[in-house]
């Protein structure tokens, strides 16, 4: 994970003074691996044990092995794949306002 790219940046909570934000990193742009969640406190952002993982490399290999491309072939694109991560961030926000 040391050399993940910083894909985006999310932040949850009252427009004026967001109190959790999601970092979505990936192995490149378009693959994001797994999400750092941060809690805001009177500290500022404090990273939280807990993080988020995205299947997105399970899912290259398994489609490329099913599409038959081998390893010199670009996979095409099938999904959005960063836009999912940030569905799954914002469900995961909205899961633990509850």
């Amino acid at each position: 994970m040391a050399d993940s790219v910083l894909i985006d940046t999310l932040q949850f909570g009252p427009e004026d003074a967001p109190v959790q934000k999601y970092e979505i990193y990936g192995d490149d742009e378009s693959t994001p691996t797994h999400a750092v969640i941060y809690r805001k406190d009177d500290g500022g952002w404090q990273k939280l044990d807990e993080a988020l993982s995205f299947a997105a490399e399970d899912e290259q290999k398994e489609a490329t092995e099913a599409m038959g491309y081998g390893s010199g072939d670009s996979l095409p694109d099938l999904r959005d794949l960063p836009a999912e991560a940030r569905e799954h961030c914002e469900q995961h926000w909205q899961n633990s306002q509850q």
